[in-house]
């Protein structure tokens, strides 16, 4: 089968979109194409695999996975890419798209320049601090608790997250630190790992550990999200301002109203066809 594939990048953070909108691709097979596929050495190479599926409930589905074949719940920067290439593909430059994901319905704002998308808004819902809702053993919120030597908070902001705030953020061994808190027992589904430092008011530097990328990337905009609401919620940062992330892809920015909105990039890089001979 010739599939025609595009390579999108959210700050860094990239991805490939196969439109699925007849379904040719069946279930049983999207886990071993997403290995297959964004292999860095043996396929095209992205941090996920993106289908744009039809939806009975939104202007399109979205079904994202993981390099290790997992599925993603929602996914901040490529609910972006997938936005921006269905707005100039297949919705007609529409400019407010829903979309349907495991984690709920989005609505993602499209703005554009002289015909281009310069930037994508997503509103990415309320956050969720009990434990029964990242998931994480015990009862109550995980607010600024010890563990593997560090003081962390968890939050779900469609997928698990844990933010934890560092003096120099550079100094960080993030793969092993964030390896390790990934796969602690208290997270029984695992959980995403940020490192967050302060530069000055409402402007941060972040890294991200991602699970099932299993690995630091460029960006990840739940990630950012999560530490936005962290920062607030920790009094570290105020809410009525716009949040600045620097990530190692790019910028990304949080606003907090009485749900997140996340805003940045979406860039496409190319398009091909894949084949398997």
């Amino acid at each position: 089968m010739k599939l025609k594939f595009y390579k999108y990048h959210g700050a860094g953070n990239d991805f490939i979109i196969i439109e699925n909108l007849h379904e040719e691709i069946k279930e049983e097979e999207k886990s071993g194409l997403a290995k297959k596929l964004c292999h860095r050495r043996f396929g095209i190479g992205g941090d996920g695999l993106i289908f744009a599926e039809p939806s009975s409930k939104a202007d399109i589905k979205m079904r994202i996975f993981n390099p290790d074949g997992s599925e993603a719940e929602m996914c901040g920067n490529g609910i972006r890419c997938l936005a921006k290439h269905a707005s100039n593909f297949l919705l007609k430059n529409k400019k407010l798209i829903r979309i349907e994901t495991l984690a709920g319905v989005k609505e993602v704002e499209i703005t554009k320049n002289q015909g281009k998308v310069s930037y994508v808004r997503v509103a990415m819902g309320k956050p969720k601090f009990d434990r029964k809702d990242i998931p994480a053993l015990g009862e109550g919120e995980l607010i600024k608790e010890k563990l593997e030597g560090l003081e962390i908070t968890a939050v779900n902001i469609g997928v698990p997250h844990v933010v934890v705030f560092v003096e120099d953020v550079e100094k960080v061994d993030v793969e092993t630190l964030g390896r390790k808190i990934r796969y602690n027992e208290l997270f029984p589904q695992g959980t995403n790992v940020n490192f967050v430092q302060k530069l000055k008011e409402n402007e941060f530097k972040i890294r991200t550990y991602e699970r099932g990328v299993e690995k630091e990337t460029l960006a990840c905009g739940t990630g950012i999200c999560a530490s936005g609401v962290v920062a607030a919620t920790l009094g570290i940062a105020k809410e009525d301002e716009l949040l600045l992330f620097h990530a190692k892809g790019g910028d990304v920015y949080v606003e907090l109203k009485e749900e997140i909105y996340m805003i940045g990039p979406a860039e496409f890089v190319f398009y091909g066809f894949y084949s398997s001979i």
